[in-house]
């Protein structure tokens, strides 16, 4: 069965594991890169479904991704665009597979996160992404999961 989020020819894929402020400039331009890219998806791009993503949107997840998560020392997501018009972003860490599905208009994220071992869904939670609390949840679950591998 084929996904509801574009087979991108580039997904965000971070080239090195570099990570911390150091990097930072160079972290914040792939997700830039990624997110301007993902503004060049056309309505119907998906089967004929598949919205395009507006503009307003994406700078503000750009906005939101350089305030709350490019600076940290964990790895940049994959990111692609979801039929309805938004954006996901996916981490495939050692025990987990970890998601967000980011509503633009809303500003809300679904998050899920799925052992890699047993595929049981461990957890699923509705995310204010619009503020630095539901950012900081998010830093903090990756964050855990890293650190228990």
């Amino acid at each position: 069965m084929k996904s509801e989020t574009l087979d991108a020819e580039n997904p965000l894929v971070p080239e090195n594991k570099a990570t911390g402020t150091a990097d930072r400039d160079s972290r914040l331009k792939e997700v830039s890169d990624r997110l301007a890219y993902l503004a060049t998806v056309e309505d119907g791009w998906f089967e004929g479904r598949g919205v395009a993503l507006g503009r307003a949107g994406l700078c503000w997840l750009e906005r939101q991704m350089a305030e709350y998560y490019v600076g940290t020392d964990l790895p940049l997501p994959f990111l692609f665009p979801t039929v309805p018009a938004g954006v996901m972003a996916e981490w495939t860490l050692e025990r987990h597979v970890c998601g967000i599905e980011i509503d633009l208009e809303s500003k809300r994220g679904s998050w899920f996160d799925v052992q890699r071992q047993t595929h049981d869904g461990i957890d699923e939670q509705v995310l204010d992404l619009d503020s630095a609390d539901g950012w900081q949840w998010l830093v903090g679950r990756l964050r855990g999961f890293i650190d228990e591998s």
